[in-house]
């Protein structure tokens, strides 16, 4: 019946004749049925008043809203009474319906979630999971969210295989649920008892493993820690020992799982093939593990979410491999042993392992074979641990050799082991094998890399930087540094200084092996290396000595590969030599071995004023004979002119002043038979200096203008005629000729700063101090010595600024200044401990005995005379000899009493002129305070 009712209309019906009433009254009963089939009976007769959506056209917004809500009523009801078909096992049932039903509602996540189990009870587990992954893209394409906690979990459920999703609710409380609990994992390898050192490496170790997390307690994280090293370097051994410490802390397991990244039996395990490892290993059968690597991933993460385990990845290759293992607990430890270092695995903690020390080494003998076998022998001991690098591999393969063979004596494997070339082959006991250990990760290199890593075997030096590793390998210098770096990752090469790599030894002998291999590649790189450093070398020297000349004739290009480093100015140079040094001297031998003569003499020639100035007299020395022996193979008597020439100076810095003259004479010999007007100069100059060191002034001065006469008739340089000068100043400055002392010490500032040549500008200052001292004129002399000090402070030799302090300790004596006088004298001592210079050192010990007596301490000033008296018998320096003779008789006369004193007076000694150290060119280190 229709009746008018205010503004509108109400129809008055029974409660039969409504079907919203029916539909709400079935919804009643379906709720108070005490069964599942009572249940799904009401819901099929409610749902099946339903006829479409409620007034779809409506405009009205009150109508819109009440349709709505009846809408999701219907909903609720449809995905109630498939929950209950799933119960009763119509899975298919469901299935059917829900696809279309999830399809019209995509954003509805119960819908999906009911989906998702239908599917999986079907056996479509993988259309089940495809399902939550196109709800989660939904979800966050449209809304920005992630699926709910409830449809999450169903997933986790369905990747876990869990046995309820099976079957019914009330299957799963019966008989067939009841299974026996999954123990917890505990696959560690055994801890070894001999376990030895290491234990900063174990305290961080431990440290790391803290139950409290680095973020706090707020926000709690899994703990990664990675200890990376060189093969052999005991990285498992640690990672073992460490973990057993911990175990007690992880109930819920402890798991080992080598990952093969470096193996003979096989290539890296693969991240999905680990997992199923690791699932395994938490009870998920194999036929229950999921293809898809995401869905094993997720699986993973799911069952260690709230679990407290101990993970230990052994010999990862790649952060990548390890990435998809990480637990999702945060109470969850993981401890992964590497070779390369694992910069890329986030949230890690990484712990280097270098060799240990050789302490540990030689305890590590000790615990294996016994202490009192080794304190038998502990010099060979010592050498066992160092031919093997302190590699604990390597230790443990020789303790079980020794082990095997107890008539061996320790000395009796030192003795094998001492052959580079035979040493990995010695380090082989059963399967264990130093060699094939390191070769796994040479062959895990690129070709490229493993080419680059053979030519620096046959590199006879000990390190390398970027520019000689591109000539070595004719690489482009960037390419070379990009296959270095990588080779230091892989822990194939050392970095102990930025820039520069080396080798352990026993890469180093793996390296040397592999070059051995293939020598004619070998040969090619060694003369591309030695072109570099001749070039190089050459290069440097001119901002070490400025006005030098190259040691290559002016024909001589500069090799193609050759790659010189970029020093900009003297002390850069100098740093390169300094860093450069041992290199260049050992590739310096092998062209000697390899009869390489013209490179022989022309590295020596352009090495040798380095090596001065670097204070490394002996090497100097060395090297100039290694030229003067190659020139005379060559039959160049302008080379040989040269590298003996270059001998005399070391000779005469060494105190060995008669070897040094001959020398310069039969340099100069050379000179003349073969009309060199500059070389005779050069040796005519040598030949002053010797005579100056003499005390034989006059024939200085009478060889120095000979040689002042050829340097007017040549192109000489700068350098040269300043070196004349010199000399010559310091032959009339002792002669007591001041003025032309001071006007020649003039003229070396002069040329010396036209040059450009601080070097050559310090002597020429000091030599103006000693003029002006000689003169009486102290106050001048110390002005000269200011600037020269203040000009040695900006040079990098170790040795210029010993002269300087020494005429700075004479003059302060001149003036009463005692204490400075000491001050200075010491400081020049100080400087000359780390050169060999004998007349300068004497010098100075004079100066400084004298200082003592004018103070009164006689029995000081007697010993500094003393040494100064041994250096001079030494070296022939008669002028100082006479000076410390004087100084002894006047300490003794005033000390202990003139009969005493009267031993020391010198007898065959010439008289010699008032006593004043020599101040002597040269190059500069830190000037006094």
């Amino acid at each position: 019946m229709l009746v008018t009712d205010g503004p509108g209309y109400r129809i008055i019906v029974g409660e039969d004749q409504l079907d919203l009433l029916r539909f709400d009254r079935a919804l009643d009963e379906a709720r108070r049925c005490a069964t599942v089939d009572g249940e799904v009976a009401a819901l099929e007769t409610a749902l099946g008043l339903y006829r479409g959506r409620v007034l779809p056209d409506s405009r009205s917004p009150v109508l819109t809203s009440a349709a709505a809500a009846l809408e999701d009523r219907y909903l609720g009801a449809r995905e109630r009474l498939l929950e209950l078909r799933l119960e009763q096992g119509r899975a298919h049932d469901a299935v059917t319906e829900l696809l279309p039903l999830v399809a019209e509602h995509p954003l509805r996540e119960s819908l999906s979630a009911l989906l998702m189990v239908a599917l999986y009870r079907v056996g479509r587990q993988a259309d089940a999971l495809r399902v939550y992954h196109d709800l989660r893209n939904l979800l966050a394409e449209q809304l920005g969210i992630d699926p709910s906690s409830a449809v999450n979990y169903r997933y986790q459920q369905i990747l876990r295989n869990e046995p309820g999703l099976d079957r019914s609710p009330a299957a799963a409380h019966g008989p067939a649920a009841a299974q026996p609990p999954t123990p917890p994992p505990r696959s560690l390898p055994h801890d070894l008892p001999d376990f030895t050192g290491r234990e900063a490496e174990l305290t961080r170790l431990l440290a790391q493993a803290s139950d409290a997390p680095d973020g706090g307690a707020a926000h709690p994280a899994v703990r990664i820690v990675t200890v990376d090293g060189m093969a052999g370097s005991g990285k498992t051994t640690l990672a073992v020992h460490a973990a057993h410490r911990l175990a007690d802390r992880y109930p819920d397991g402890q798991v080992f799982l080598d990952l093969r990244g470096f193996s003979p039996h096989g290539p890296p395990l693969a991240p999905h093939e680990a997992l199923g490892t690791l699932l395994r290993a938490l009870g998920v059968p194999g036929d229950r593990l999921p293809d898809d690597p995401s869905d094993r991933v997720g699986l993973w993460r799911g069952m260690t979410a709230d679990r407290r385990m101990l993970l230990l990845f052994d010999n990862a290759a790649a952060s990548d491999q390890v990435r998809p293992l990480i637990p999702a607990g945060p109470d969850c430890l993981v401890l992964v042993t590497s070779r390369p270092s694992l910069a890329q695995l986030d949230g890690a903690t990484a712990l280097p392992l270098a060799p240990p020390p050789a302490a540990d080494g030689l305890a590590l003998l000790g615990r294996v074979l016994g202490h009192r076998r080794v304190a038998a022998e502990q010099e060979a001991a010592a050498e066992l641990v160092a031919l093997c690098g302190r590699l604990p591999l390597a230790l443990r393969v020789v303790a079980s050799r020794l082990t095997n063979r107890p008539q061996w004596s320790l000395a009796y494997l030192a003795g094998r082991l001492r052959d580079e070339a035979t040493r990995l082959d010695e380090l082989t006991v059963e399967h264990r094998s130093v060699r094939t250990a390191l070769e796994l990760s040479y062959a895990a290199m690129p070709a490229g890399h493993q080419e680059l890593f053979r030519l620096l075997g046959a590199h006879p030096g000990t390190d390398v930087d970027g520019p000689a590793a591109a000539a070595l390998a004719g690489l482009a210098p960037q390419t070379a540094e990009a296959r270095l770096e990588d080779l230091l990752d892989a822990r194939l090469l050392d970095q102990r200084t930025p820039g520069r790599y080396t080798f352990h030894p026993l890469v180093r002998a793996l390296a040397r092996d592999a070059a051995a291999h293939r020598p004619q590649a070998a040969d090619e790189a060694r003369r591309r290396l030695l072109d570099h450093y001749l070039t190089a070398a050459e290069d440097a020297a001119a901002l070490v000595e400025p006005g030098r000349g190259p040691s290559r004739p002016a024909a001589e290009h500069r090799p193609p590969s050759a790659v010189p480093p970029p020093p900009h100015d003297a002390a850069a140079a100098l740093a390169w030599f300094d860093a450069e040094r041992a290199n260049l001297l050992a590739v310096l031998g092998h062209a000697e071995e390899s009869g390489a003569d013209r490179h022989v003499a022309r590295l020596s020639l352009t090495l040798a004023p380095c090596l001065h100035a670097g204070g490394h007299v002996e090497d100097e020395l060395a090297v100039l004979r290694k030229a003067a022996t190659a020139a005379r193979r060559l039959g160049d008597p302008a080379l040989e002119r040269a590298a003996l020439t270059g001998l005399a100076a070391p000779y005469g810095r060494l105190g060995r002043v008669a070897e040094g003259l001959e020398c310069a004479r039969e340099a100069l010999s050379l000179s003349e038979r073969t009309g060199d007007r500059a070389g005779a100069a050069h040796c005519l100059s040598r030949i002053g200096a010797f005579h100056n060191a003499l005390g034989q002034y006059e024939s200085a001065i009478s060889a120095l203008h000979r040689a002042l006469v050829l340097l007017s008739r040549t192109d000489a340089r700068t350098a040269d005629e300043n070196a004349v000068l010199a000399s010559l100043a310091e032959a009339q400055a002792a002669l007591g000729r001041h003025a032309e002392a001071l006007q020649t010490s003039r003229l070396v500032i002069l040329h010396s700063r036209e040059a450009g040549d601080p070097h050559g500008e310090v002597t020429g200052l000091t030599g103006e101090a000693t003029a002006y001292a000689a003169a009486g004129q102290l106050d001048m002399a110390l002005d000269r010595l200011a600037e020269a000090a203040a000009l040695a402070r900006r040079t990098a030799a170790p040795d210029g600024l010993a002269p300087v302090l020494a005429r700075y300790a004479d003059v302060y004596r001149r003036q009463g200044r005692h204490r400075e006088a000491l001050h200075a004298g010491h400081a020049a001592l100080h400087l000359l401990r780390r050169v060999r210079r004998p007349a300068l050192t004497a010098a100075v010990h004079n100066v400084i005995g004298a200082v003592h007596r004018d103070r009164g301490e006689y029995q000081r000033g007697e010993g500094h005379h003393q040494t100064a008296r041994r250096l001079a018998l030494r070296a022939g320096l008669r002028r100082e000899l006479a000076l410390a003779l004087d100084g002894i008789a006047h300490a003794r006369a005033h000390g202990e009493g003139p009969h005493e004193a009267k031993e020391h007076e010198p007898r065959s000694a010439p008289a010699a002129p008032a006593a004043r150290p020599r101040a002597h060119a040269g190059a500069t280190q830190h000037p006094p305070h």
